[in-house]
């Protein structure tokens, strides 16, 4: 038997409740998530500004940006972006060299599997953001 339920036009749809919310509830769900983000800046740049963080060890977020735009209108940034875009991409390649290599070596070899395949299972559940110090 098919049940047909009836929606009220008035009546938003379930997930759906923007028809409910008013103009400034609006804002407020479209601005919470920056909330956070901008707390964290200005709580970073009033250490620096009050002198409880070394600019030796973290400068103000606002020379970040100053360096940035110097950067940006010099048109020294492409130089920069060059170098880490290749330093990036031999580093991709070395690893895709190294994981092919190992892969042809454990598919096509029971001695090889039995070598390396527990040793590469390891290093593959090592969570990414932890290789990244490395």
């Amino acid at each position: 038997m098919l049940l047909l339920l009836k929606h009220s036009d008035k009546q938003a749809p379930r997930g759906d409740n923007s028809m409910s919310l008013s103009a400034s509830q609006r804002i407020v769900h479209r601005l919470a998530p920056w909330a956070l983000p901008v707390l964290l800046l200005a709580i970073w740049q009033l250490s620096v500004s009050a002198g409880w963080l070394s600019t030796r060890i973290l400068p103000a977020p606002s020379a970040v940006i100053e360096a940035g735009a110097t950067l940006v209108a010099s048109g020294e940034i492409w130089t920069h972006l060059a170098i880490s875009g290749w330093r990036a991409g031999i580093g991709f390649a070395i690893g895709g060299g190294i994981g092919l290599a190992l892969g042809f070596i454990t598919g096509l070899s029971k001695w090889g599997e039995r070598l390396l395949d527990s040793s590469v299972q390891m290093i593959r559940n090592v969570p990414h953001l932890a290789l990244i110090p490395l």
